[in-house]
């Protein structure tokens, strides 16, 4: 193999392990979250470039942070299966070169959303970024079994980024998105952390199965999840979203809810693994039917609404048009009377 191509081969290595420090699987829900938002905040397509410049940039912050989480965790992620894998824990990139790279994504991260989108979803990204970084990771996550409750804000900063691009404010129905996001965060992880619970003590993280038991997790669980299926009904009274959302958080909290029940009762890790599965289709199918509702809203009912307008306008006006050539005609063609000596 010539030293070309092992170059290539290097870089390209280098590339995937660099793209996993920030965390490619959160990232494509956080983006969901985001991306659906904008939609909804922009009662349809937003403008295409803030858009684009706000994933952009909410892409590369939440990557930035993800970054430090994986510095910060490297000897704990060393001593669980799901984590043991990951680029630092391995050896393939060392620390420093992270940390460096966490910098300039979110130096970079900062300076497109406040030139190029606006300043108010910069701040959203800022302190996004520090509740994961900071907050979250160097200090909830190893102190304290409430850490995913306080922590879950983290996650729900992508939604306050996206409805402040489009808007340039936050709304009660932005904060509604954020709760929701909010209270899915503890059944969403602790359904994970049931049947991970061994992981999470071998690392010394108290979680609520390893600190509270399971017990009093399951039964929090369903506290949580009883909020977030009442946040997600609450979003539907706003009016920024009608039946199609109502019905989609209806059906998908009914869903959500008895897979919390199911794991309440099951003595297995069956239903813990089934309610963390479903956890993950519940919130990108809620975001889905946030996004189609804003369309249809606005694609066939406001859009077709004016179109009927404008038909209406334009019938109205040949019709004058008509009538005016009409009477010109008419006056044309009107015998002129002379008077005669």
């Amino acid at each position: 193999m010539s030293l070309a191509m092992q170059g290539v081969q290097r870089f390209l290595f280098l590339a995937r392990e660099f793209a996993q420090l920030t965390k490619p699987g959160i990232l494509r829900l956080l983006v969901i979250t985001q991306f659906c938002t904008m939609l909804v905040a922009a009662g349809g397509v937003p403008d295409v470039w803030t858009a684009i410049w706000a994933t952009v940039g909410t892409v590369m912050i939440c990557g930035s942070a993800n970054t430090i989480n994986m510095v910060w965790d490297q000897d704990i992620d060393g001593l669980m299966g799901r984590t043991a894998h990951r680029p630092l824990v391995v050896g393939s990139i060392k620390p420093v070169h992270a940390l460096i790279f966490s910098g300039a994504l979110g130096l970079s991260a900062v300076l497109i959303l406040t030139f190029l989108v606006n300043p108010l979803a910069a701040l959203m990204g800022i302190a996004g970024h520090a509740y994961y970084a900071v907050i979250y990771t160097m200090w909830l996550k190893r102190s304290t079994p409430q850490n995913i409750v306080i922590g879950g804000a983290a996650g729900a900063f992508p939604a306050l980024i996206g409805w402040a691009a489009v808007t340039g404010e936050l709304s009660v129905t932005a904060w509604l998105i954020f709760a929701i996001v909010f209270f899915w965060t503890p059944p969403h992880f602790w359904a994970l952390a049931l049947y991970k619970d061994v992981e999470y003590g071998k690392a010394n993280v108290p979680m609520m199965p390893n600190v509270r038991g399971h017990h009093t997790t399951k039964l929090q669980m369903l506290v949580y999840m009883l909020l977030l299926l009442g946040t997600s009904l609450a979003l539907s009274l706003t009016g920024d979203l009608g039946l199609i959302y109502l019905v989609a958080a209806v059906v998908l909290g009914a869903g959500f809810t008895y897979c919390c029940i199911r794991a309440a009762f099951d003595t297995s890790d069956y239903w813990a693994k089934r309610t963390f599965a479903f956890s993950i289709i519940y919130l990108g199918l809620l975001f889905a039917a946030m996004s189609f509702d804003s369309l249809q809203t606005h694609y066939f009912t406001e859009r077709h609404y004016l179109a009927a307008i404008e038909r209406d306008a334009d019938r109205i006006r040949a019709e004058q048009d008509i009538d005016e050539i009409r009477r010109l005609h008419n006056a044309a063609s009107a015998p002129v009377l002379t008077s005669t000596p």
